[in-house]
Formats: C-alpha cells, structure tokens, sequence
C-alpha cells in the first residue's frame, strides 16, 4: 500500500461544488442574445453543469450548458474542440453538434449573480433514449463497444493543453478514493471496497505510466449512450465529454465494461460481448489486458465511494447520487460468486477473440 503522503488525495473541485442552477428567464435570454434561438427552456439534472433543453417555437431542441463554476475555461474550451474533432474525423459517430455563437465562438464565458464566470456551450439535441432505460442484449452491447473503439481512434490524433487537468473521475488518481471508503459504516462493504483498491496500487500502479495513452471520453455509461426506442441495438447518440482527459486507454476500456454489465445475470458475459466487438477494431496490449479486470473493479469503487462522499456533502441530492449503488453492489456480488482467474481469462479470450483474423 501506498503511504499516504504519497498519495492523491481528496475530492476535485468540480465535485464539491453543486450544480447551481442559472435561472430559466436568464437561460433564455442568454440563447436569444448569444446565439439568435429565441425558445423555452426546461431544466435537466447534471451533476456538475447547469443544463437546459431549449426548444424553439418550430419545435427544434437543443441542449444549453451553462457550466460549473469550478470547471477551469481550458477545459471548457478541450470539450468543445474535442467535439469538433470527432465529427470532422468520423462524422458518423453520433455525438453532439456544436452551435456557435452569433460571433462564431463554440464557446464563451458568462459573468453569473454572484459575480463569477462560468462557461456556456449550446449543442444538438440527439433522438434516443438513455441505453439504462432500454431493453438490452449482446448485440447492442456489441454495437456499443464497437462505438467506444471508434471514438478512441478518433480522439487519438486529437490533442490539447487542458488535457492533463485534473479531474475526479480519472483512473488515474483513483488511489484517493481509499480515504474516502469510512464513509461506509458496514465492515464487509469496507472490506471489499478496501480489497478493490489493494488491487489497484499492486497491479495497475506499477505500470501505470507505460501503459498505452491519450484523450478519452472516460465516462461510457449507460446514461450517455443514447439507443433507438424502436431498435434499442442501434445507438443514436454518444453524449457528455465533461470527464475526458488524457489517460490509459485501458481506463476508459473498463469504465464501459463496468457499465455494460447492467443486471446480467452472468455479467462477465454481458462484458465480454462489449470488448469482443471493441477488439474488432483496437488491439489491447497483453499490459493492458492483464489489468483490465482490476481496472474494471476500481471503477466499480468510485462508481459508490464518490456518490456516497457528494450525498453526505450535498444531501438533499442524495437520492440522485446513490441512485445506482444498488445496482453496483448486485454486480460485485454476481462478479464474487465467480473465480477472479475464470474471469481474467475470459476477458483476455475475448479480446484475443476480437483480434483473431482467419
């Protein structure tokens, strides 16, 4: 283990600051004087960002970010620009569309009520519904792993100086996550989340800095993947790029796996279809494919060590912060009743499964 003065601490700011809603008639009246789209709007959850659906009287959408206070303008800035790389470079990806501003900027900063900036961005609305409220099935999980490899070959000529900003849903600073597992009262939830992270400094610390790298979307779940309601194996949309940053690829890998699991009853099945077809079309390293499973499990641990740490700082919000923990602690407990080296192995046959060329 590592000692704790040479650890990542703590949570980032963009997480403890809540998400300050901007009002409804200033919404509107930013989106007329800034982009010339006279409409309403109506108020979505973010957990970070002030976000509305701006619709015009001809019934067009729109989706209107005014983002968190915390979130640094170069930041803002590598979101936008990401967005326009990926369409210029596989325009069939299905991400959102930038809108520019009357004066041509994909993004611009604005001064709020309590006299700080925040940036705001306005981009398409994508059709669909969230793949988490669809039916699911091998074949959509195919489809959206076959999605994730083609926005990483997409982003991997992308580049920006904002890239490396620190961010709390990165991997790669998971290791702080441990000082927040007190939060949990009972000992066996401790214990296996405390187990998790002695995975993590063991296996992935290690060979960290030499595994494979660059700019990922790093927040591939089912929230953000968008399906058609009449074909739920089509994905229609890919959504929300606040979280990406340059890392290992390997992490935004099992960021997706962690979240095709759904509530298969066998889930390392469910994730095994998500990397065969992903594997069709990028080739993990034999480094990468030897942590996955750990890097899979971490995710897991953020996915209740960070809700449960913003529910206790922004508790009337609870409720929609540990929504999914639930969910997460069935699938630890369908991943445990399973040999770690059966599941190792099967991870690995399926990505040597993807790469096999007759």
């Amino acid at each position: 283990m590592l000692h704790s003065s040479t650890r990542d601490t703590g949570i980032g700011a963009e997480l403890k600051t809540d998400a300050a809603a901007v009002p409804a008639d200033q919404a509107e009246t930013i989106a007329r004087d800034k982009y010339g789209l006279d409409g309403r709007v109506e108020w979505l959850w973010g957990e970070k960002d002030s976000n509305y659906r701006l619709t015009l009287a001809d019934g067009r959408n729109y989706l209107f970010k005014i983002l968190n206070p915390a979130e640094d303008p170069g930041m803002t800035g590598m979101h936008s620009q990401a967005l326009l790389h990926v369409e210029a470079v596989d325009p069939d990806i299905p991400v959102q569309r930038i809108i520019r501003t009357l004066d041509g900027e994909a993004d611009f900063r604005m001064t709020d009520a309590d006299g700080g900036t925040r940036g705001v961005r306005m981009v398409t609305f994508l059709p669909g519904i969230a793949q988490k409220a669809a039916p699911h099935s091998p074949r959509q999980r195919r489809n959206v792993g076959a999605l994730l490899a083609r926005m990483q070959i997409a982003l991997s000529s992308f580049t920006h100086p904002a890239a490396g900003h620190r961010i709390t849903w990165d991997m790669q600073h998971a290791i702080g996550v441990r000082d927040l597992l007190p939060i949990f009262s009972d000992p066996a939830q401790r214990r296996r989340l405390e187990a998790a992270m002695d995975g993590f400094e063991k296996q992935i610390v290690p060979v960290m800095a030499s595994l494979p790298a660059q700019v990922v979307h790093n927040d591939f779940n089912m929230e953000n993947i968008l399906v058609d309601p009449e074909t739920p194996e089509t994905v229609s949309g890919i959504i929300d790029f606040g979280d990406m940053v340059h890392a290992p690829r390997v992490f935004d890998v099992a960021v997706g796996a962690a979240y095709q699991m759904g509530d298969a009853a066998d889930p390392v099945e469910a994730i095994c279809d998500f990397l065969a077809e992903y594997s069709t079309l990028v080739s993990l390293s034999e480094q990468e494919i030897a942590v996955l499973y750990s890097a899979i499990l971490t995710r897991m641990v953020m996915r209740v060590a960070i809700p449960q740490w913003r529910a206790g700082l922004f508790p009337e919000n609870r409720d929609f912060y540990v929504r999914n923990t639930p969910t997460v602690w069935a699938q630890l407990a369908r991943l445990d009743a399973i040999p770690t080296e059966t599941i190792v192995a099967r991870l690995a046959a399926a990505c040597q499964q993807g790469n096999w060329k007759p």
